[in-house]
């Protein structure tokens, strides 16, 4: 009997450093920040071209107020004022942009096979070309005044470092603003892992659960005590319809802990943002939606009394998808 004891002891301890499930204790409060309309004097560029269709692709919070689209329908980075809406300023970037980065007044620019720096008044001041080998590349971090690519393995590539580009050597996980390193894995279809691997080596491992069936799990970023995470579970398969979650997640010194907050996204994506939700450097998280009324950014923090997003985005679909030009060949 002593020996079932601790045998269920020990099966206990190991679950609660390695099995943890989610256990919610706030809620996710949205709150509107910013909201511009498609094709206006004050607003941004949209089109349709074969096979897909164009808007804003990225977006950063920058100081002051400010936040920076990188719309590829246009080619050019609009820097909006979130106050009024007003924009402050626009200028061109390289052809088809796919993501960018702020980092110390500068915009780091992603396109096929190269990145470009430009300051706050559009001028070019570096560019540096990476390995034509890393196909597919759609994201870009600025972390310790080096520059990184976002793997579709989820991995880190870093490519530039003060201002010189460097040979690219690949980190497992997303490297953050604390500098640590975040991985995400699949383990069957109904849980995954979080990792977290800090400055000094030391490597925490936490496994969730999910009650859908899992289609990816990507880090966004992370604050001093949590991890955010963007967690896509299957509605069907066959068309593929995901539904998308924002988690939080608790961390300290010595473990990941469980899930503290979450939310589910509006079904709504008007064009393909490669880029729609961000962490910014104050730790204030941040979410652009494309929407056929416009594009909407709304900031995301726990709290114990939610609010959601409004109606007109939670009582609708949109899929870019569903809605491409095509052009029938005589």
């Amino acid at each position: 009997m002593k020996t079932v004891s601790l045998l269920l002891l020990m099966l206990t301890l190991h679950c609660s450093s390695y099995c943890q499930y989610k256990v919610s204790e706030s809620v996710m409060h949205v709150k509107h920040v910013c909201a511009l309309k498609w094709n206006s004097p004050q607003g941004i560029s949209y089109k349709q071209v074969p096979g897909a269709n164009l808007g804003a692709t990225s977006f950063e919070i920058l100081s002051n107020n400010r936040i920076a689209f990188l719309c590829n329908s246009s080619n050019e980075i609009v820097i909006v004022n979130a106050i009024d809406g007003r924009i402050i300023k626009r200028f061109p970037v390289s052809f088809t942009p796919r993501d960018f980065s702020y980092d110390k007044n500068m915009f780091y620019v992603l396109s096929e096979y190269k990145i470009v720096v430009y300051d706050e008044n559009g001028m070019t001041i570096n560019s540096f070309d990476f390995n034509r080998k890393f196909v597919g590349v759609e994201r870009i971090a600025r972390f310790n005044n080096s520059t990184y690519l976002i793997l579709p393995s989820g991995n880190s590539l870093i490519v530039e470092s003060n201002n010189r580009a460097v040979e690219p050597k690949e980190i497992n996980g997303c490297i953050t603003a604390s500098r640590s390193q975040v991985a995400t894995k699949l383990i069957g279809n109904n849980n995954y892992s979080v990792t977290m691997t800090s400055l000094s080596d030391s490597k925490f491992e936490t496994m969730f659960q999910t009650d859908k069936k899992i289609a990816g799990v990507f880090v966004v970023g992370t604050t001093r005590n949590r991890i955010i995470i963007d967690v896509q579970t299957y509605i069907t398969e066959n068309p593929i319809r995901v539904e998308r979650k924002i988690v939080s997640i608790e961390i300290d010194t010595f473990k990941i802990g469980k899930i503290i907050a979450e939310i589910k996204v509006p079904d709504v994506y008007y064009v393909l943002s490669n880029k729609d939700i961000t962490l910014s450097s104050n730790g204030v998280l941040y979410e652009m939606i494309t929407a056929p009324e416009g594009v909407f950014v709304y900031s995301i923090s726990e709290s114990k009394a939610g609010n959601n997003y409004p109606n007109f985005l939670t009582n609708k679909t949109y899929h870019f998808n569903d809605h491409l030009l095509i052009i029938e060949e005589n």
